[in-house]
């Protein structure tokens, strides 16, 4: 009786699992989903537990800091992932196309290429001087992050879609028809999320460290409205940029041919791309890269699952704010 209610909820909830992926020719491993999500979170303890230490300077003197050490993690994931495929799921690399080879080896170019020299933390490479805090030329950095975000997560995805795969751009989560089946899903786990962040991270010594975003803007203790709506569009800019990455290009990219493989795939550089934030957050990525995938996938869209993460980051910087103390101004 318990398990037809539970698959009851789900159908009424539009997540038909075990029809996600069952045409393709790839059979889905619960091996290799498990192997790339223990790796993921593996490898992300990993992470945090050594850039401080004697191992972390060690490593550093050989030219592996914190964020080429995070490139070289998404690569040996690439690697577990292709072993996988070959040793769990019996499939050969040239049984794959060529398709879904340059979405996985080309995701990871882009993704490594973004973390070295599209950061905020890149803007002085570039650029030469790094802004002092303040108004909006203290966010200049963000808004050069987010610049090359839409460049390396949209732009340049969207052009092997339509010139090198020959698709279109809504084979790949870009398109709002049939995005409103199951709204209230997303509804209940963004307000869930906001309610958790309000309530208990903001309360977080490692979350106000962290957030929010929009600090160098601050002057004396105040934010004017009028920058925080400029940065709150940027915001927007940025959390659509990484769906259409992630819930777009690389899920859709992958799961036409390898099914829910290409699902445990994704989640691993998704989750990756958190480390440098609050533990908490980045290991939570597991769970929330597999429900927005999951509900990507279903719909065919992420644009909800955009709305949902920039309302949820939203909330983390109005609450980070509100406890510091900040003060808005016209």
């Amino acid at each position: 009786m318990q398990k037809q209610a539970m698959g009851n909820l789900l159908n009424n909830m539009g997540l038909h699992w075990r029809r996600l992926g069952e045409d393709a020719p790839v059979r889905f491993s619960p091996v290799l989903a498990g192997l790339m999500t223990v790796y993921s979170v593996g490898a992300s303890i990993g992470w945090y537990a050594i850039r401080s230490t004697d191992m972390g300077r060690w490593l550093a003197t050989l030219g592996l800091d914190k964020s080429r050490l995070v490139v070289l993690l998404f690569w040996v994931g690439v690697c577990l992932f292709y072993l996988g495929l070959r040793f769990l799921c019996a499939v050969r690399l040239r049984q794959i196309s060529y398709r879904t080879h340059i979405t996985i080896v080309g995701s990871m170019l882009i993704l490594s290429l973004f973390w070295l020299y599209g950061r905020r933390t890149s803007f002085r490479f570039w650029f030469d001087f790094y802004p002092s805090w303040g108004g909006h030329k203290g966010l200049l950095p963000y808004y050069f992050f987010v610049s090359t975000s839409i460049l390396a997560r949209v732009v340049i995805p969207v052009l092997l879609i339509v010139f090198v795969y020959k698709r279109a751009v809504s084979d790949f989560g870009y398109r709002v028809t049939g995005m409103m089946r199951g709204w209230w899903i997303y509804a209940f786990l963004t307000l869930s999320m906001a309610l958790v962040v309000i309530f208990y991270a903001s309360t977080l010594p490692a979350f106000l460290r962290k957030y929010p975003w929009c600090k160098p803007g601050i002057i004396d203790g105040t934010i004017t409205v009028q920058l925080l709506v400029v940065y709150l569009v940027a915001s927007f800019a940025f959390y659509f940029s990484g769906e259409a990455f992630w819930r777009g290009f690389i899920l859709f990219g992958t799961t036409k041919e390898l099914g829910k493989n290409g699902l445990f795939f994704m989640i691993m550089p998704y989750v990756l791309g958190h480390l440098g934030k609050p533990i908490p957050e980045t290991l939570g990525a597991v769970a929330a890269g597999l429900v927005l995938g999951v509900l990507a996938w279903h719909h065919r869209s992420f644009f909800l699952g955009a709305m949902s993460h920039w309302v949820i980051a939203t909330t983390m910087d109005v609450a980070a704010l509100y406890r510091r103390g900040i003060e808005f101004v016209y």
